[in-house]
């Protein structure tokens, strides 16, 4: 009988190890740190994406600004190079290049209004950036605990697994097997001892009748406790 109890104390371990195993409080950690770290990277997709759309919109002003004043240049130099004769074409070129030196103020304004908006969004990027670095360095640290844990763990479960395969060896297969097919319904107590006055598995009192049959049984023999339906040793 003594192997089945230690069976029964095997099982009762590999559940608690089980239920740790599935609630580790390092694993919960980790996964807090992954949850954060993934919505960093989201923030600072988003961010950098902001980023690159404002960046291409000043370098569209920019290369607008480098096509006005290459106008302008020609124009200047058909101007005052002394190919324009008629007061009329030189009054006409001067006002479009006029014109132009205003478009010119326009798009040089855009260019330092986005070169504005840049600054604050890229020292937010490289902060954000910092942040998931160290984000990652805590994620490695972390994991490196949790694997220690769970292999100790694990460890502990094998150990467990082995003590009960060697106790279960040493049980008549017949009994392990009606063991076995009460544990769904008694778990940790399917096979429980007689103290002297009733079934240590009940949770009501053992009829005197009951109680007398199992006092007048061997040391160590098994009977079903007719109240519970459990294993009980005398």
């Amino acid at each position: 009988m003594e192997a089945l109890f230690a069976v029964q104390e095997e099982d009762t371990n590999l559940r608690q190890l089980q239920h740790r195993h599935e609630h580790l409080p390092e694993a919960e950690h980790l996964a807090e740190l992954k949850a954060a770290h993934a919505a960093q990277v989201a923030a600072q997709q988003n961010l950098a994406a902001e980023c690159l759309e404002s960046m291409q919109r000043q370098k569209r002003y920019e290369q607008e600004v480098a096509a006005v004043e290459a106008r302008i240049a020609d124009l200047d130099q058909k101007l005052y190079g002394g190919m324009i004769t008629s007061p009329k074409d030189a009054s006409s070129l001067g006002n479009e290049i006029t014109l132009l030196k205003e478009r010119q103020d326009g798009l040089e304004e855009k260019v330092l209004e986005y070169m504005e908006i840049l600054e604050p969004l890229n020292e937010q990027l490289e902060e954000m950036n910092r942040t998931k670095e160290e984000q990652e360095k805590e994620i490695e640290q972390a994991s490196a605990v949790f694997q220690k844990t769970e292999a100790e763990l694990l460890g502990d479960k094998a150990a467990a697994e082995k003590r009960r395969d060697d106790a279960a060896e040493q049980t008549d297969p017949g009994l392990l097997a009606r063991y076995e097919g009460l544990r769904r319904s008694f778990g940790a107590s399917v096979i429980v001892h007689f103290d002297g006055h009733g079934c240590q598995g009940c949770p009501t009192t053992m009829p005197a009748m009951e109680a007398d049959r199992f006092k007048g049984m061997d040391e160590g023999t098994m009977s079903d406790c007719n109240e519970c339906g459990r294993l009980v040793v005398r």
